[in-house]
């Protein structure tokens, strides 16, 4: 019998009989996830093993944390509910669940086991007009789907009224950590007061072309669902504007199924909150600030 790795005996025992495993080189130094291709009896899936210490070391997944209360080795047992629902909200195609497991008492590590879906890693320099509609087509969909809270996708818990108080601390929590200078925090925390969301959609925090799957030039999939959270969409759309070139950003408004929000206030401490979680890995904290506006 072939093991699953990582996985205790107990885990997989009623996981679909493995053939082979071949793993997978991590994309980033920071990923907090061992990735195994797994040939089996079932066919082909694709395990994710949670490696715990680089999630306590991570910037990014200690603001999930402190934001939106998601603790993700304690969580991954509970993302059949994340991908269900984002299977019938998306026009991509999302991987079926077949099991996961949650951290249990830092003995056995948490995994998700889901199906492997063919296609290739979209390259951010080869993104075409058509990937970027079928973004914006995708966007929009999820845009729809209010939620009165913000939190994890499969328990929101935070409401409005303390939206304000979980933004502060987020940010003054991170720029403790990472020396953030006094003025910048407190110009972030003064524009909080001026800023309560009207609702809260299904938002990828960490968003990036590389999550998606292509064919033939076509946007297929999205494959990566750790960070998918009910937040306010201004946040969402902060982050694509770092994410989408002007002419890009141009088309996705053109194909955006809702009007556009005003962005002023909130732009200035979504960027700052992204800085400090390491989302595309920039490190002059000036140029990220003062990066072209899209929207």
């Amino acid at each position: 019998m072939v093991n699953y790795p990582k996985l205790s005996a107990q885990q997989q025992q009623d996981l679909p009989r493995l053939i082979q495993a071949d793993a997978i080189a991590k994309s980033f130094e920071d990923s907090t996830h061992q990735l195994w291709q797994c040939n089996t009896t079932d066919g082909m899936m694709m395990l994710k093993v949670c490696d715990e210490t680089s999630v306590k070391q991570s910037s990014f997944w200690q603001g999930m944390t402190l934001l939106f209360d998601v603790d993700l080795p304690a969580q991954l047992g509970k993302f059949q509910a994340v991908h269900t629902q984002l299977a019938v909200l998306s026009p991509l195609q999302i991987p079926d669940y077949i099991a996961s497991n949650s951290r249990d008492n830092n003995i056995t590590p948490a995994f998700i086991l889901t199906e492997w879906l063919t296609g290739g890693t979209v390259d951010p320099a080869k993104v075409n007009d058509k990937m970027v509609v079928t973004l914006a087509q995708h966007i929009s969909q999820l845009h729809c789907h209010q939620h009165h809270c913000a939190g994890a996708m499969h328990s929101a818990k935070i409401s409005t009224s303390q939206w304000s108080e979980k933004l502060q601390n987020t940010l003054k929590q991170l720029a403790k950590q990472q020396n953030i200078p006094k003025d910048i925090i407190n110009k972030a925390i003064t524009l909080t007061a001026q800023y309560t969301p009207d609702y809260y959609v299904p938002v990828m925090i960490d968003l990036r072309w590389d999550q998606f799957l292509q064919q033939q030039g076509r946007l297929t999939a999205l494959v990566d669902l750790d960070a998918l959270v009910y937040a306010p969409r201004e946040l969402d759309l902060v982050l694509l504007e770092y994410i989408l070139n002007k002419r890009q950003a141009e088309i996705f408004s053109q194909h955006y199924q809702h009007k556009l929000p005003d962005l002023m206030i909130v732009r200035y401490i979504y960027r700052l909150i992204l800085f400090m979680m390491n989302i595309l890995g920039e490190k002059d904290l000036d140029s990220w600030l003062s990066s072209p506006t899209r929207f």
